[in-house]
């Protein structure tokens, strides 16, 4: 049964589709891919109570914030995830907003019952000889369930290894372990990290950093004003570049 908002939205989809044919428009055509904007901004409706932000796309993920209803976020990104039903109808989409963390979309005032940003990216995989226990929104989540904690203060690498779901990752330190993705053709010095991707860095002490990256351009790590939290990926001294998430002497 169609509910009152679905009818709604059907019903400007109709007016929509005969507006454009009348004035010569070209729709959308299923299986062409579509340009869309790289950031927008919303409009968190939730008819009073706050809305819970998570770790990924999912009520399942981590709640580490909240957001407040009638507050303006902005979207770097959509992607699906689990189908909730909310003040604009049912959707299996989910945003990702500029303070790193995900909603749904039902309940996010775009203009539009649709995608209206671009798709989040994801990392690729790591070679499937030394796959992950955690995927990389599993990682994410377990980085976001150590939110603010200072418990992992100089162990970035054990860090990204153990959300990974190993109990270390095998290497000295993150300099260490940065130069093995580099030697090895894993590092990228281009691009956005995707979300998921491993993000490393040279320090003064030598011994480097890394984060994971939440995609478009945020990460989350330690040594983020004294603890775990999230920051752009260059915020963090000199940039090397992104891998997959790769520990191939964890354990």
């Amino acid at each position: 049964m169609l509910t009152l908002v679905d009818r709604r939205r059907r019903s400007l989809r109709g007016i929509a589709a005969a507006s454009a044919l009348a004035t010569g428009l070209v729709l959308a055509v299923p299986g062409v891919a579509q340009a869309y904007a790289s950031s927008a901004t919303g409009t968190i409706n939730t008819s009073g109570a706050a809305l819970n932000v998570r770790s990924g796309p999912s009520s399942n993920w981590d709640s580490w914030r909240t957001v407040a209803d009638g507050a303006s976020v902005t979207l770097l990104c959509q992607t699906n995830g689990e189908s909730v039903t909310g003040t604009y109808g049912t959707t299996t989409l989910w945003d990702f907003l500029s303070n790193g963390g995900m909603v749904s979309d039902a309940y996010v005032k775009t203009g539009s019952d649709g995608q209206v940003v671009n798709s989040c990216v994801y990392v690729g995989n790591e070679p499937s000889s030394k796959t992950n226990p955690r995927s990389a929104n599993g990682a994410i989540d377990w980085a976001f369930q150590r939110y603010r904690s200072s418990a992992y203060e100089n162990l970035c690498l054990a860090f990204v290894a153990q959300a990974y779901g190993w109990g270390g990752s095998g290497w000295y330190s993150a300099e260490v372990g940065g130069d093995w993705e580099s030697s090895h053709g894993y590092l990228n010095t281009s691009g956005i990290p995707p979300r998921g991707a491993l993000v490393w860095y040279h320090n003064s002490a030598g011994t480097g950093h890394v984060a994971i990256s939440l995609g478009e351009g945020k990460v989350i790590g330690t040594s983020v004003s004294g603890g775990v939290g999230v920051a752009g990926y260059l915020d963090h001294g000199s940039y090397r570049g992104w891998s997959v998430a790769y520990f191939p002497a964890a354990g």
